[in-house]
């Protein structure tokens, strides 16, 4: 993520598409102004290889475009390192709890999505299927951030409002003003310790709502290993944004 600093006015305007050539091919990138931002930022989505740049409403289309355009060899390095996606589909691998599973259809079963054997049981049509794993997947992760956040809330006498579970490419979790704790479903590819540290992590912030030395005193009093989980993030942290549920979610 590359940024560049300036000031904010006025409306948001809605994003535009526009064409660039980076690393000798023709992309499309997503050109949004907004009136909060206060500097310059392109990212490229990790799951799709999506370029997008965000810049305050004053600097204009144009000046987006270049700023896209000198860091095109930034953009370039991202988009070779965009692993190709995996739909959540019969016959496809995926890690769960950080164990690679295979997904499998069956007539009959305990309930509509089980894990057994090393796999993830489907039952019912096949087009049904990607939505289904990913629900259960999604109501796996929920019980999993629930156990562990008010585990370590108490542990810190502290205690969240609310505890959500989204889909989000740019951060695994937050913590709001308001004490809401919200995670990616994705935690539950990654291994336990993973899962557990990135909780732990936005509990803290309902301790401290910086990145201090205090903060990170906190959350090393709760996950003492923090930086292998740290160290594990930066290294397969992007794989998890490899799947969904394709068409179907």
């Amino acid at each position: 993520m590359h940024e560049s600093s300036v000031l904010f006015k006025n409306k948001s305007s809605p994003p535009r598409r526009e064409l660039l050539k980076i690393d000798g091919r023709m992309l499309e990138v997503k050109v949004r102004l907004n009136p909060r931002a206060r500097r310059m930022i392109v990212k490229v989505n990790p799951a799709t290889g999506e370029v997008s740049v965000t810049a305050p409403t004053r600097r204009g289309l144009n000046s987006a475009l270049d700023f896209a355009r000198r860091e095109h060899d930034w953009i370039a390095r991202q988009l070779a390192i965009v692993p190709g996606p995996v739909a959540l589909e019969a016959g496809a691998h995926f890690p769960f709890r950080g164990e690679m599973h295979v997904i499998r259809t069956a007539a009959k079963g305990p309930a509509p999505v089980w894990r057994g054997g090393g796999a993830i049981w489907v039952r019912g049509q096949p087009a049904h299927g990607p939505r289904r794993v990913l629900d259960f997947l999604k109501r796996e992760a929920r019980k999993e951030f629930e156990t562990r956040a008010l585990s370590h809330a108490a542990a810190l006498g502290v205690k969240p409002s609310r505890i959500t579970v989204r889909d989000t490419a740019s951060r695994w979790g937050s913590c709001s003003s308001a004490r809401s704790l919200s995670f990616s479903w994705r935690l539950i590819l990654a291994p336990d310790f993973v899962l557990d540290y990135v909780v732990a992590h936005e509990v803290a912030h309902l301790v401290e709502m910086n990145h201090s030395p205090r903060f990170w005193a906190h959350v090393r009093s709760l996950i003492p290993d923090m930086d292998a989980a740290q160290a594990w993030l930066r290294s397969h942290g992007r794989e998890l944004q490899r799947y969904s549920a394709g068409n179907n979610a």
